[in-house]
């Protein structure tokens, strides 16, 4: 922030979920590069040990529920253009089914931040409740989205169960026919 502060109006802060030091509150963050003008994106992903880049809402999906909680609570802020980017290594699964995964768990993340009562969370956090905010919160986190989200896709041309339908696909297999064999040491993991 103190660096983008220094820098002028045109630079942004860009949290990435998978930079943090282990218990770090990064919808704090959130919260306060909003207020300040300087929130400019996300790399979606995950982590454990540190830099990661594991699949997003794979280790703490609840943290990125919190997230898009601060982001949904913020929507209509005079100058917020977020940039939505997934950023994942990919050194055990396929990356293409990796990133679906990803997509899958931010759209899920963000309609589950919808749900939350927005007036009650409101009164709960003005009141000092913390148990009763916190409630609040886990009411809509644990509310099962997937039926609305399968709609969603179905409706929209995609397919319901879209890991599925890739594997029945046979894409992979038929790229890898036609792609040409590495000779060398290859940059690439997978």
């Amino acid at each position: 922030y103190l660096i983008a502060q220094e820098l002028g109006p045109k630079a942004m802060c860009l949290v990435d979920l998978g930079h943090h030091a282990p218990n770090v509150n990064i919808e704090m963050i959130v919260a306060r590069l909003i207020q300040f003008g300087k929130l400019g994106g996300f790399h979606f992903n995950d982590s454990k040990y540190g830099d990661d880049d594991l699949d997003t809402g794979s280790i703490d999906p609840y943290r990125l529920f919190l997230v898009f909680n601060e982001l949904v609570d913020a929507e209509g802020t005079p100058g917020l253009n977020l940039a939505h980017m997934l950023d994942q290594s990919h050194n055990v699964t396929d990356p293409i089914e990796s990133l679906m995964v990803s997509a899958m768990e931010v759209q899920r993340a963000y309609a589950q931040a919808l749900l939350v009562d927005r007036a009650a969370l409101s009164a709960y956090q003005d009141g000092n409740d913390a148990l009763m905010a916190t409630t609040t919160l886990k009411r809509a986190f644990r509310t099962d989205v997937e039926p609305i989200l399968a709609m969603a896709r179905l409706e929209a041309g995609g397919a319901v169960d879209p890991i599925a339908t890739y594997r029945a696909s046979g894409y992979r297999a038929a790229v890898a026919a036609v792609r040409p064999r590495v000779t060398g040491a290859g940059g690439g993991i997978v």
